[in-house]
């Protein structure tokens, strides 16, 4: 997999395509967990209050984790690199801890269930933390070329796009073939692992600048973060969005339920995700004409406006629901590949204003916000279930009016998200132009006072 380097660029292709395929196996897991843990939850008897106020309370530590991992990579320098060593840390405690996860004996008492599933959580919340401060903080260390970076990223992303997909059109029907949740785990995290172990060993991290090698105080980072507002800003937006993101928590319910196939679930996934992974391959090309900020708002608004029109078409038509859902995952999966490119670029912004490189602390903001994020979706899915009547335990009746109740919190919630995430975005003045300079002001290629001259009124 080594292979040769492109022209222009400092990473490998088998650098590249390992960076690739740990998203692939990251996007395994944190699928298994974000799309079906709610699910699980609810079919071994969990109710779904019980279910939201556990997944909120263990968020009380992830509150603490995230910026704590965060300084610790930034503050120890382990044998092997800055971010590399903690690859392979996370490679281990990622499986261990879905596994522990995944197996809750159904026979045990509520109390029982909920203390193991939030002991779980905690445990895999922290293993998450692990693998991906340093998968995404790895390429500040691989290149400081600011079109290769989004280069490398979107393939990453590609790649985590194809395997979330494939694991959301998946898992219910080899649930369903083999036989219960723990069974159908065991075979996602095998594949997965295998696909997280190449860039242990291949990945290289060849940037070295003064201001990166420089340890960095606790005061440090703490001023990094101060003055990182544009960090602060984005993630502000960004935990709107995916906190609102109720639909992708309710996806097996919402097959049951309005269209009486639990395996529709997995059409529904392919409709949206599909998309994601064509425009995926073309987002470097795309990103070399038009300015990644300004594709992904346009793409947020798009996607709000198709949530409404998929609500007032109705769920009835399936035909036409499935083509809706194809024309939105346009937008979708736009916004989705462009997600986590902008981490780096607030980064780069951080280390610029301080002096400071504390790539850590910044993409543990990234880690902490999705966690946190994606746990208050699946709180907010599971309270506003319990909110319409829901009756809990796989195959029970539901009331009659649950499925309109449904598709309004399906469609209409996410869209409401997305208006009030770009209501913040439009603070956020970063361009991929103005990062380049800081960039090349990081690492002595111009000097302090013309980057200066260039940013001016800009960021």
């Amino acid at each position: 997999m080594k292979g040769k380097q492109k022209a222009g660029f400092q990473t490998t292709r088998g650098e590249r395509l390992s960076y690739a395929a740990y998203f692939a196996g990251q996007n395994v897991f944190f699928m298994l967990v974000t799309s079906f843990l709610s699910t699980y939850f609810l079919d071994i008897g969990i109710t779904a209050v019980a279910a939201g106020t556990m997944l909120l309370i263990v968020k009380i530590w992830d509150a603490v984790n995230d910026p704590i991992f965060g300084g610790i990579v930034d503050k120890i320098r382990l044998k092997g690199g800055k971010f590399i060593p903690w690859l392979r840390v996370g490679m281990v405690c990622i499986p261990l801890a879905t596994l522990f996860m995944f197996a809750i004996p159904s026979s045990l008492s509520l109390t029982a269930k909920l203390i193991w599933g939030g002991i779980a959580y905690v445990l895999w919340d922290t293993a998450y933390t692990i693998s991906d401060v340093p998968i995404f903080g790895i390429i500040t260390r691989m290149t400081d070329n600011q079109n290769e970076r989004m280069s490398v990223m979107s393939l990453g992303r590609v790649a985590g796009v194809l395997a979330a997909m494939l694991t959301a059109v998946i898992v219910p029907a080899v649930r369903e073939a083999i036989g219960g949740w723990l069974p159908t785990v065991i075979v996602f995290t095998i594949i997965a692992v295998a696909t997280m172990i190449p860039i242990c060993f291949l990945g290289k991290e060849r940037v070295k600048t003064e201001v990166a090698e420089k340890d960095v105080s606790l005061k440090e980072m703490f001023n990094f973060l101060k003055n990182n507002k544009y960090l602060l800003i984005f993630y502000l937006a960004f935990f709107i969005l995916q906190a609102s993101g109720i639909g992708s928590t309710l996806s097996l319910i919402l097959a049951r339920n309005l269209f009486n196939n639990e395996g529709f679930a997995s059409i529904i996934q392919l409709m949206s995700l599909l998309p994601s992974v064509v425009l995926g391959l073309f987002m470097p090309r795309i990103l070399k004409k038009v300015d990644k900020y300004r594709l992904f708002t346009l793409s947020i608004l798009i996607n709000a406006l198709m949530n409404v029109v998929i609500y007032f078409a109705g769920y009835q038509n399936v035909t036409l629901y499935l083509i809706l859902l194809v024309l939105r995952g346009i937008s979708f999966g736009t916004f989705y590949i462009l997600l986590f490119m902008f981490t780096p670029d607030c980064v780069t912004y951080g280390t610029y204003k301080t002096g400071v490189e504390a790539s850590g602390i910044g993409f543990s903001i990234q880690s902490f916000s999705t966690k946190l994020a994606t746990a208050v979706a699946s709180a907010l899915g599971a309270f506003a279930l319990a909110a319409i009547g829901y009756v809990e335990m796989e195959g029970a009746a539901q009331l009659a009016t649950f499925p309109d109740q449904l598709w309004f919190l399906y469609n209409i919630v996410p869209a409401i998200g997305a208006l009030l995430s770009l209501a913040v975005l439009s603070r956020y003045k970063l361009r991929d132009t103005s990062v380049q300079v800081m960039l090349q002001a990081i690492s002595g290629e111009v000097s302090r006072e013309d980057a200066e001259a260039q940013l001016k009124g800009k960021i």
